[in-house]
């Protein structure tokens, strides 16, 4: 199955690489961006993703506001934090507020993050390996 993902980052570069990155990829039918924490909800709702990236800081504002609106939205779409702070992130209870994973920026290559992202396209497909927080689904292709 091809994969829509809504990329949601107050850094245009960033999402300009994400997206570029996931329009050339196969496996993504289809990506759109907002860089506006308050429009996340709205488009997410509109157009039905089946994974959202988004950032965890925006400004002065944290994903953490969003969150819990955005998965009762979407229950079945992967919801992935995108931060450049894991503990932070782990800190702030990303997971229990409905975040399924967080990958840290800078420390994974852009190709391996569009591939943890397009590898799941359902919360149940990785919330039974996710374990105890802060341990991650493996990579693709590792056993």
């Amino acid at each position: 199955m091809r994969r829509r993902v809504l990329v949601v980052d107050d850094e245009q570069d960033i999402l300009d690489l994400l997206t570029i990155w996931l329009d050339d990829d196969p496996r993504c039918d289809a990506s759109r961006q907002t860089a506006d924490l308050d429009d996340a909800i709205t488009v997410a709702a509109a157009w039905q993703p089946h994974v959202v990236v988004i950032d965890y800081l925006f400004g002065h504002r944290c994903c953490t506001e969003v969150l819990p609106e955005l998965r009762q939205e979407l229950p079945d779409s992967v919801i992935v934090v995108h931060t450049a702070s894991r503990r932070a992130a782990e800190s702030a209870g990303v997971e229990e507020l409905g975040a399924d994973m967080v990958l840290e920026k800078g420390h994974e290559t852009i190709d391996t993050v569009i591939d943890r992202v397009l590898t799941a396209s359902r919360r149940e497909d990785i919330a039974p390996r996710r374990g105890r927080r802060g341990v991650q689904p493996p990579a693709a292709g590792v056993g």
